[in-house]
């Protein structure tokens, strides 16, 4: 039975089930439009076995699935915190007047937050034995407290696909198929990746809030300034998000347009497998050996990032 309502707790949808029995969430692939499935990131038309992170776009769930979210702690005393912009100024040289542009730090007072990490759970297209195509989340496990993760999955359906159903991994044997996910596209490597990239790259920070926008096209210029073998742009859930690949150098750099984030270093230089890592596996330290904190060391951090391993390439 489809659900097409907000869900609250996903447990008032369970009672046909036992506890400790695994089920998924899914829909007919035939009962959602092109249109929605082309918003959700699959395309129109979806082979069995592809596998994407919703966009953020969707609603509240949705974004808390993709980017994450803060618990404001309204309880405790307001502390000073830092944001990025950018500021131009004129300076005399000679008798000409230059303008100048730099990136500084502006406190402000908030409350304290704790981050609350993406669930990042992510659609999949299942091919059932009958040939019965679903798109479906999961597995989650029946139990008696309440599940936020599922719970606000199926608000994800909900807010992409105008529902959800409950459905038991008993219901028909899934076809295996090779996952393959697509939430990059990879741009043109041709004879300078970073110029070819740059189009893209800018339609990534004018997606940005217009204050943002400088601090953020700073960043991607003093990455790309290094010249990245390869640069590939994040769709659906990974909207906002780019990925620099320098080869020679041993590492990846995952940079997002998300304010008070982080650039993630990859060890890993195989875009086949990078792109194949979930939001999660990224994010998760195992996948990364460091990350660069959106401060005003940042660029000097960077700097250092790549001054030691090209020291070791030389």
């Amino acid at each position: 039975m489809m659900v097409n309502r907000k869900t609250l707790n996903i447990n008032r949808h369970l009672a046909h089930l036992r506890a400790g029995e695994q089920y998924v969430l899914g829909v007919p692939l035939e009962s959602i439009s092109e249109a929605r499935m082309t918003r959700a990131g699959l395309g129109a038309a979806p082979e069995a076995g592809s596998r994407v992170l919703p966009p953020a776009t969707g609603g509240a769930a949705s974004r808390r699935n993709a980017n994450g979210f803060d618990i404001i702690h309204r309880n405790q005393p307001k502390e000073t915190r830092f944001r990025q912009i950018t500021w131009t100024w004129k300076e005399r040289h000679g008798r000409d007047t230059v303008e100048q542009t730099g990136v500084k730090d502006v406190p402000y007072l908030r409350y304290p937050r704790t981050a609350v990490p993406p669930y990042a759970v992510e659609f999949q297209v299942q091919a059932r034995s009958d040939g019965t195509r679903f798109v479906v989340a999961g597995p989650f496990t029946v139990g008696t407290d309440f599940d936020a993760v599922a719970t606000n999955t199926a608000n994800v359906f909900r807010e992409q696909f105008g529902g959800f159903e409950v459905l038991t991994v008993n219901l028909g044997q899934w076809v295996a198929t090779p996952v393959r996910r697509v939430n990059w596209e990879l741009l043109p490597p041709g004879r300078s990746p970073w110029l070819a990239a740059k189009p893209a790259l800018d339609r990534v920070v004018m997606g940005a809030p217009a204050g943002n926008r400088g601090v953020i096209a700073a960043r991607f210029s003093a990455i790309g300034g290094h010249t990245p073998e390869f640069v590939a742009v994040g769709t659906a859930g990974f909207d906002g998000y780019a990925v620099f690949g320098f080869l020679r150098l041993g590492f990846c750099l995952l940079e997002s347009r998300l304010v008070n984030n982080a650039t993630y270093v990859l060890s890993d230089t195989d875009w086949e497998r990078v792109s194949q890592l979930s939001k999660a596996e990224i994010l998760a330290q195992a996948a990364h050996r460091g990350r660069l904190i959106h401060t005003r060391n940042w660029f000097d951090e960077l700097a250092q990032l790549f001054a030691g391993p090209s020291r070791r390439a030389a």
